[in-house]
C-alpha cells in the first residue's frame, strides 16, 4: 500500500464508520431544542410580540436586544476575518472559513427578530410605512402592540 492511500484510508475511515451512541443523542438534544423554536415562534405569532415584554412603557424588549446581540456577533466574525487577513497570516484559512460561517449563521439568527418583529412576519406590508386598514386592526394582539393601527 502507497502512503498516499493509507492517508486516505485513515481519513476516510473517520467518516465512513457507524456515528458513536454520543452523536444521535447530541442530534437529538439538537433536534428536540429546533423543535421548541418552532413552538415557541407558532406561540409567539398566535398571541403576540408582548410576550418578549415588548409593551409600551418598555422601549427594549428581547426582539431588540437579541437582534444587537446578533449583529454583534456577526461584526466580530468579520473583524478577525479582516485582521488575519490585514497580517497576511498564512494560517488563517481555517480560521477565516469559520468567522466567516459565524457570521453568516449570525446575520440568519438576526434576521429572525425583525421579522417577527412587525407583528405577522407572514404579511411583508407590516414593514411599510402606511397604515393598516380599519377592518385589519384588532385582529391580533401583535398588531394592536405595534401602535399600527389609528384606534
Amino acid at each position: 500500500m502507497t502512503e498516499l492511500a493509507s492517508v486516505t484510508g485513515t481519513v476516510s475511515r473517520i467518516v465512513e464508520r457507524k456515528p458513536p451512541r454520543a452523536w444521535y443523542i447530541a442530534f437529538g438534544v439538537s433536534a428536540t431544542f429546533t423543535l421548541v423554536l418552532g413552538a415557541m415562534l407558532a406561540y409567539l405569532v398566535a398571541t403576540g410580540i408582548g410576550v418578549w415584554g415588548n409593551n409600551s412603557p418598555v422601549g427594549w424588549a428581547w426582539d431588540i436586544t437579541n437582534f444587537v446581540f446578533w449583529i454583534g456577533i456577526g461584526h466580530a466574525g468579520t473583524l478577525i476575518s479582516a485582521i488575519l487577513l490585514l497580517l497576511r497570516q498564512r494560517w488563517r484559512t481555517s480560521i477565516n472559513r469559520f468567522a466567516e460561517a459565524m457570521t453568516l449563521f449570525a446575520v440568519a439568527c438576526a434576521g429572525i427578530f425583525p421579522l417577527f418583529h412587525v407583528g405577522r412576519a407572514w404579511r411583508p406590508t407590516g414593514c411599510s410605512r402606511f397604515p393598516t386598514p380599519t377592518w385589519e386592526c384588532g385582529r391580533t394582539s401583535a398588531v394592536r402592540c405595534s401602535g399600527m393601527c389609528s384606534q
